[in-house]
């Protein structure tokens, strides 16, 4: 309800048939008594196309408060679209999920421990098999409950916005973390090598997704720990 009522700025996110989407948006109205709310969004400068989801369509939302950035997911009840800022009206969230906003800062392995990750581009088609797949692998450079950084090889195939399937295994015995990411970066660095910045989503959007956000969260803390205490970054909401 503060969040409304101060029309605070949240990010939503949602699937589409290529992969994910992420948009910045802001509550402009609802109640719990309406059980609805409504946000406006405007979507990126250039992109007249920029594809919105359907009515009944699930939505995560992202916001902060103080320090902590909550999350939920909704399904989508109306939709104006004819005209910006687009509207959407959202049925009011049945839980809220909280994590303290220090989960999002990155931590790189302790002590040089090398931890491999998989990947490989899930908006291929709904047919397409792992091993019609190009598995690509890299090294986790840093991580946070909001995404992680690798260093590969050969990155210059790699698509930006596109989302990816990405596995690892930080502890051996542990179960392996299955996340999709968005590639938001890709920069040079030494040897013919990149580092990759890919960014978690969908994990607001059920309750298996919200366990695995807390166990990246734990994660994140572990290696944040093994670490001399400096201000962290955080990576981008």
């Amino acid at each position: 309800m503060e969040a409304v009522r101060e029309r605070r700025p949240l990010t939503i996110t949602y699937s589409l048939a290529d992969g994910w989407r992420r948009c910045k948006a802001a509550f402009a109205s609802g109640s719990r008594a309406s059980n609805e709310t409504t946000i406006r969004l405007d979507p990126p400068k250039g992109d007249a196309l920029f594809p919105l989801p359907a009515v009944g369509a699930a939505i995560g939302g992202t916001f902060r408060l103080g320090h902590k950035k909550c999350m939920f997911s909704a399904a989508v009840r109306a939709l104006r679209n004819k005209e910006k800022p687009f509207l959407l009206t959202l049925n009011w969230p049945e839980h809220l999920a909280q994590l303290q906003r220090r989960a999002y800062e990155r931590a790189a392995p302790p002590g040089g421990a090398v931890v491999p990750v998989r990947f490989w581009c899930e908006s291929d088609g709904a047919d397409a098999s792992v091993h019609q797949r190009e598995v690509r692998h890299g090294q986790l450079e840093d991580i946070s409950a909001g995404g992680m950084r690798l260093k590969v090889a050969g990155a210059d195939s790699l698509r930006l916005e596109r989302t990816y399937k990405c596995v690892f295994t930080p502890h051996s015995g542990k179960p392996a973390f299955v996340l999709d990411a968005i590639l938001r970066h890709r920069e040079a660095v030494e040897q013919g090598r990149a580092s990759i910045g890919l960014q978690f989503v969908g994990l607001e959007m059920s309750d298996e997704g919200l366990c695995t956000l807390d166990r990246l969260a734990r994660l994140a803390g572990i290696y944040q720990r093994s670490h001399p205490r400096r201000s962290g970054k955080a990576h981008t909401d």
